[in-house]
C-alpha cells in the first residue's frame, strides 16, 4: 500500500500519518463500546484495566493496575480489546492487513490491543520511552504499532510527542521502555521533537523504537485513543513459549 515516498518517509522518520481510516459510524461505535466497557455495561472476564493516577506521576500508575474497579470514565488503559467484536473489526481493517503484510509478516498476531485515555483535566505524564526490549518478554521483535485517535488529539489534551528518526538509534537499553535522564538530554531535545496532533478517526503508524512521550490533559474533554501492536505470528513469550492472538492469516477470526 505504501508509495515509494511514504516508504522513504517511514524508514527515515519512524512514523507515518495514515489519515482517516475508519468511517464516522465506526468511530462512534468504538466510542460507545469503550464507554460501555468502562462503565461495566459490557464485561469480559479477566480484561486488564488501569485507572489514571491521582497524582499524574508515571511511577504511581502501577498501584492502579488491576481488573475492573467499578464504573468510571477515568480508566487510563484497558487491554485485551481484540476480544471485543467492535474493536476486532477495526483491528482487521484491510488497510492494516496490507500494511502488516508489507512491513511485518504474512501471518500476524497482536501483542496488545489497548485503549489509552487522558480524562478531561487529568492524565498522567508519560516520559520518553521505547516500546520493546526484554521487558516485553518476546523471542523476536518484528512489530509495528497503529495508534488511532478516538478524539481530536492536540497539544492541549496530551497528544503523542515524538523524536523523528530516533528509531534508527535502536533500543537504548536491553530492557527497553523508559530511558535514562542522560539519554533523554542527549536524544530528546525540545527543538527536535514533534507533537503529533491528530483528528478523531485518523491513524498513525509508529515504529516501536521511536522515542515518544505525552503530557497531561489540560482541557475539559478527554483524549481517547486505540493502540494496536501488530507482530509476526511466529512470536512467542520467552517465559513459557506461549503464542498471541492471531488477527491475520491461518487461525485468525473470520473478517466480518
Amino acid at each position: 500500500m505504501l508509495s515509494a515516498e511514504q516508504q522513504r518517509f517511514w524508514e527515515e522518520n519512524g512514523y507515518l500519518r495514515l489519515g482517516q481510516v475508519m468511517a464516522d459510524a465506526q468511530l462512534e461505535a468504538m466510542r460507545r463500546r469503550i464507554d460501555d466497557i468502562m462503565l461495566g455495561r459490557v464485561v469480559y472476564e479477566g480484561m486488564f484495566f488501569q485507572l489514571d493516577s491521582q497524582s499524574g506521576e508515571y511511577g504511581d500508575l502501577w498501584k492502579n493496575a488491576a481488573g475492573f474497579q467499578g464504573p468510571t470514565l477515568n480508566y487510563r488503559k484497558i487491554q485485551d480489546l481484540e476480544r471485543d467484536p467492535v474493536f476486532l473489526a477495526y483491528i482487521q481493517h484491510p488497510c492494516f492487513r496490507e500494511l502488516t503484510r508489507a512491513l511485518v509478516a504474512e501471518e500476524i498476531s497482536v501483542f496488545r490491543a489497548m485503549f489509552m485515555n487522558k480524562p478531561a483535566l487529568r492524565g498522567t505524564e508519560l516520559p520518553y520511552h521505547q516500546d520493546g526490549g526484554s521487558q516485553w518478554g518476546l523471542d523476536r521483535e518484528r512489530f509495528v504499532t497503529v495508534w488511532t485517535a478516538l478524539d481530536d488529539a492536540t497539544v492541549e489534551n496530551g497528544c503523542v510527542q515524538v523524536i523523528p528518526g530516533s528509531h534508527r538509534l535502536g533500543l537504548l537499553s536491553e530492557r527497553g521502555h523508559t530511558i535514562t535522564p542522560e539519554q533523554e538530554a542527549r536524544y530528546c531535545r525540545d527543538e527536535e521533537s514533534l507533537f503529533l496532533e491528530v483528528k478523531a478517526g485518523e491513524a498513525v503508524l509508529l515504529h516501536n523504537y521511536l522515542l515518544h512521550r505525552s503530557g497531561v490533559n489540560t482541557i475539559e474533554r478527554p483524549r481517547r485513543a486505540f493502540s494496536v501492536v501488530y507482530m509476526d505470528a511466529a512470536t512467542r513469550r520467552v517465559k513459557d513459549g506461549g503464542a498471541f492472538p492471531r488477527v491475520f492469516g491461518a487461525g485468525a477470526p473470520a473478517l466480518s
